[in-house]
């Protein structure tokens, strides 16, 4: 990041537009505005202007996605990063050797979307003053997405820092937010809670749905049921199960989510945008200025080797041979999960072109629902309920599901179920997590494996003795920071 003393991030440039900003009815979307308009009054004065800012709002946060898929699977234990060039420092991270001055340990990304989501709820009650075209319950819509957006990212920063800066209002000049100290994470999650409730009530429902919508449009804009799906997944993390349980049910009986068929899955990732399965997902079209997802550059390219790299021993211990998640019906015994990005089809494996790299990165699809379902209900000691949410994508990956009875034994199924369903997604690291911090860490021992298992041969012994303390778990403030932002304290494990 740079520094919070002065601004949160840097230049802007005018990018092209998002898919998800074409749509055929409403009004249009104008080209996405540049930051140093953004921030000048003469900008704000019509409808237009609004909607241009919430295109440049969403545009940041997509900036952010491929770290957001890395930091799900770095430090896990089910992908490999190469060493090579550019991921170099990735890779020190996934092998336990991290320090403040590495360069990939930077949450830039994150707080320019949460800047600009700041910065659009500040302006367009500006524009609601000037243009009566632009009414109470469109200006209630902008604020809610914008306030999904900040929460998002303010949920990515607690479950990779801990404790961050807490910054809820626009940066208007160089001298705004002088020296933000962190928060905790407990007051931070409290500050999302509190925006996501409020963003519930004011969000579109349906009014992106059906007729001649766009699907990117439906998917690639939050709307009341991202919003809960959110909550959610928030509440699960916070062991708010109760919660947790009550909004996923807020958008299951809703009617308007289920799981794809078996015969449909793949799908979820080309094309994408399913209208059966997707709530959220950030938007990337290859026929729009050639909007391709930066993982095809050298992450995960059509070829040759990807940067990151299945541990094929560990995967194919999780998957079974009739496990339609190995994405190799042809050979099951080589799961290749990374088909999702690369290919068109499930069955053949046809790679997509080179004008097709353009894969979106799901946030929330359904079966996030049936699962954080599933666990908050086991947490919760309703072994029916949680034995019946698991068996839905088991069912539909083609396996059987016998009843578990034993809590403990539940919590690793659906924990390894999470793993099988969401494979190469970006979300297995903050899952252990999450399980592993449980009741102040009593399940700290999986992370532990998970953590030595990973880590170079000559470290262990060393490190050993340091995973013990859980603020390990956690990254280090960007020296940078530290360094133009004296209020800014680091991470105690990194002091040590």
């Amino acid at each position: 990041m740079k520094m919070i003393a002065k601004k949160i991030y840097t230049s802007f440039k005018a990018t092209v537009l998002l898919a998800l900003l074409v749509l055929s009815s409403c009004q249009d979307w104008m080209t996405v505005a540049p930051e140093d308009e953004l921030l000048k009054e003469n900008f704000w004065g019509k409808t237009e202007d609004v909607y241009s800012a919430l295109g440049a709002m969403y545009n940041a946060f997509r900036d952010a996605s491929m770290e957001s898929l890395i930091w799900g699977e770095l430090r896990a234990d089910l992908f490999l990063m190469d060493d090579s060039y550019p991921f170099q420092d990735y890779a020190r991270i996934a092998q336990s050797n991290i320090s403040p001055t590495n360069g990939a340990v930077n949450w830039s990304k994150y707080y320019k979307a949460i800047d600009l989501a700041n910065t659009l709820m500040y302006y367009n009650k500006e524009v609601f003053e000037k243009d009566e075209t632009f009414t109470q319950t469109m200006m209630d819509a902008v604020d809610a997405e914008a306030l999904f957006i900040r929460s998002l990212s303010y949920f990515y920063l607690v479950r990779l820092w801990k404790d961050v800066p807490l910054v809820i209002h626009p940066t208007l000049s160089d001298t705004t937010h002088m020296f933000i100290p962190k928060s905790t994470e407990k007051q931070v999650l409290q500050q999302v809670i509190t925006d996501l409730i409020k963003a519930r009530d004011m969000a579109y429902s349906t009014e992106l749905f059906g007729g001649n919508a766009d699907p990117a449009f439906r998917m690639g804009r939050a709307n009341k049921f991202a919003i809960m799906a959110l909550l959610a997944d928030v509440y699960l993390w916070n062991e708010q199960y109760q919660l947790a349980s009550d909004y996923c049910d807020s958008v299951i009986l809703s009617g308007h989510y289920n799981l794809e068929t078996a015969d449909q899955w793949f799908g979820l990732y080309y094309p994408g945008n399913s209208t059966v399965e997707s709530i959220f997902e950030i938007q990337f079209d290859d026929n729009l200025d050639y909007q391709e997802n930066p993982i095809y550059n050298d992450l995960i390219p059509l070829s040759p080797a990807s940067k990151l790299r299945p541990k094929m021993q560990q995967i194919s211990l999780l998957l079974s041979e009739d496990d339609l998640r190995t994405c190799n019906p042809a050979s099951p015994r080589n799961p290749d999960p990374l088909r999702k990005y690369r290919s068109i089809s499930l069955e053949t494996g046809i790679l997509r072109s080179q004008n097709q790299r353009d894969a979106n990165f799901i946030y929330y699809r359904f079966a996030d629902i049936t699962l954080i379902k599933a666990e908050a209900l086991n947490e919760l000691n309703d072994n029916a309920g949680a034995n019946t949410w698991l068996s839905m994508t088991r069912q539909r990956a083609n396996l059987s599901h016998v009843p578990i009875a034993l809590q403990d034994e539940l919590r690793m199924a659906i924990l390894e179920e999470r793993a099988r369903e969401f494979l190469a997604e970006g979300k297995r690291w903050f899952d252990v997590l999450r399980v592993a911090k449980r009741n102040n860490f009593e399940q700290k021992q999986i992370i532990i494996n998970m953590i030595l298992s990973g880590a170079d041969i000559k470290q262990k012994p060393i490190l050993r003795s340091k995973v013990f303390d859980t603020l390990s778990y956690y990254l280090p403030i960007p020296d940078k920071d530290i360094r133009t932002n004296p209020n800014l304290k680091q991470n105690p494990y990194y002091e040590r």
